[in-house]
């Protein structure tokens, strides 16, 4: 079951999501140069003008889906844009403090997202999402957003960001993530949902691997291949999801 009110849901959360990643394009110019990521407006094929117009465009218009849909999610979409704006713009910026920035992460894309679709898909009973499974995916993200963090410490460090990356030790900042991981595993567990268990599994093993060696490859493919695996494990479930 997938109708025009799901696509409309998914479609709304990919605007929100991408306006809040230009929004913080803007904000993050300096770092973004030193660490040489996300060079777009470093080397002018965009504005910030435009980086900020399509900020504000692309939430107007999730916020028009949502309100075709229901109240509960145009109250998260609310929510989203809001601690997407405050996550990067002054005096704020969230992002470049250790707990706001892990917390605001795991909150929006841990919570918020699977519960604005949530309700729709456990009254088909499928499983994939009990009510119970929201804590999963707050782990989950909790554990990527700590290592994605790491590759970037030197180019925060410099211009005075303070990530959980940049303030804890390396091994300790992995650890936090396999702790993160190892309860995401514990919640899958309790939910008897084998798909979500095998990929906590590889993502607390990856990421014990990167504990041992904290190399910038292992710690950036223990933050992508648990993202990876979710993806394909949705579209294995809602193909059309893929075209997201």
């Amino acid at each position: 079951d997938f109708s025009l009110g799901n696509l409309a849901v998914i479609a709304g959360l990919t605007l929100l999501i991408a306006g809040a990643y230009y929004i913080n394009q803007i904000y993050d110019k300096e770092t973004d140069r030193t660490n040489r990521k996300v060079l777009f407006l470093q080397n002018k094929l965009v504005t910030e003008k435009s980086l900020m117009s399509l900020f504000i465009l692309f939430s107007v218009m999730a916020a028009a889906f949502a309100t075709l849909y229901s109240k509960v999610v145009f109250f998260n979409y609310l929510q989203i844009f809001g601690l997407g704006f405050v996550y990067s713009a002054p005096p704020f910026r969230l992002k470049d403090r250790p707990i706001s920035g892990l917390l605001v992460n795991a909150y929006v894309y841990g919570l918020l997202v699977p519960l604005s679709i949530m309700p729709n898909i456990t009254q088909h009973n499928i499983a994939l999402l009990g009510w119970d499974n929201p804590y999963y995916f707050f782990l989950s993200v909790l554990g990527v957003h700590v290592l994605t963090t790491l590759p970037d410490v030197r180019g925060d460090k410099s211009t005075g960001k303070k990530t959980i990356g940049a303030v804890l030790p390396r091994r300790i900042a992995i650890l936090m993530s396999y702790c993160a991981f190892a309860g995401a595993t514990l919640v899958a567990f309790n939910s008897g949902f084998t798909f979500l268990i095998i990929i906590a599994l590889v993502a607390t093993v990856v990421t014990l691997i990167a504990l041992i060696y904290p190399a910038d490859k292992l710690v950036l493919l223990a933050a992508k291949l648990p993202i990876f695996l979710l993806t394909l494990l949705a579209g294995y479930f809602y193909p059309i999801y893929l075209l997201f």
